[in-house]
């Protein structure tokens, strides 16, 4: 599920800003716009952040596996993979333009903010992909607020495989809120995943989301 609007975050304001408008309905009733309302169901368990998972359901039987390092698309620097929602996904590093991080094109992978450490590094290693888009379905990291203290992400770094441990139930915080501890090259090794999420807002344009979903993860 999805709809056409851009997302990015404005890394060189430390605001968080994953979420954004859609453009390009013209009617209310277009088939773009069915999609929004159906995302906007979908993506509600964004809102309930953990939803209904609870420690010791489906993450626990999940069995950690190697992440083999196989790049399958130009640039990739890393797979990451998050056992608990069946998710793999190749990582490509996005620079920040004009204040804003750009997020890979195609919603099947995940962006790497470039000026932030590789995962494993000193400081927090920042991963952020689109939610949903029209015509290509449900973003690798779409269901993140699904995840739940205990989950793991499996991270290879170019052939260097890390274990990291969601620490803490996800977060539905406004796009427009300053976090600067997530832009930092130092203090513990962290890996933090962002998606949108939050309330939809449907308009004759489209609409946005008005939040983003935050998932911190330390090493196992």
């Amino acid at each position: 599920m999805g709809r056409t609007r851009t997302c990015g975050i404005a890394a060189g304001l430390l605001l968080m800003a994953v979420g954004g408008a859609a453009v390009g309905l013209s009617v209310a009733d277009s088939p773009a716009s069915q999609v929004s309302r159906q995302a906007l169901v979908d993506h509600q368990r964004a809102v309930r952040l953990a939803g209904p998972r609870q420690p010791g359901g489906r993450a626990d039987a999940v069995a950690v596996s190697a992440v083999p390092w196989h790049p399958t698309v130009p640039g990739q620097v890393a797979t990451v993979s998050i056992p608990a929602l069946d998710v793999v996904a190749p990582v490509v590093p996005e620079k920040p333009v004009d204040g804003g991080l750009a997020i890979p094109s195609d919603v099947h992978h995940v962006g790497w903010d470039s000026d932030s450490p590789a995962a494993g590094g000193q400081g927090v290693s920042l991963l952020v992909g689109h939610v949903n888009w029209v015509g290509q379905g449900e973003g690798a990291l779409g269901q993140i607020g699904q995840l739940v203290p205990g989950d793991q992400v499996v991270v290879n770094w170019r052939g260097t495989q890390s274990v990291w441990t969601v620490s803490s139930p996800p977060r539905l915080s406004p796009n427009t809120v300053v976090h600067r501890s997530l832009f930092s090259d130092s203090g513990p090794a962290t890996l933090v995943l962002v998606t949108c999420g939050g309330p939809f807002t449907e308009t004759t344009h489209g609409g946005s989301y008005a939040d983003n979903v935050i998932v911190t993860a330390t090493p196992a």
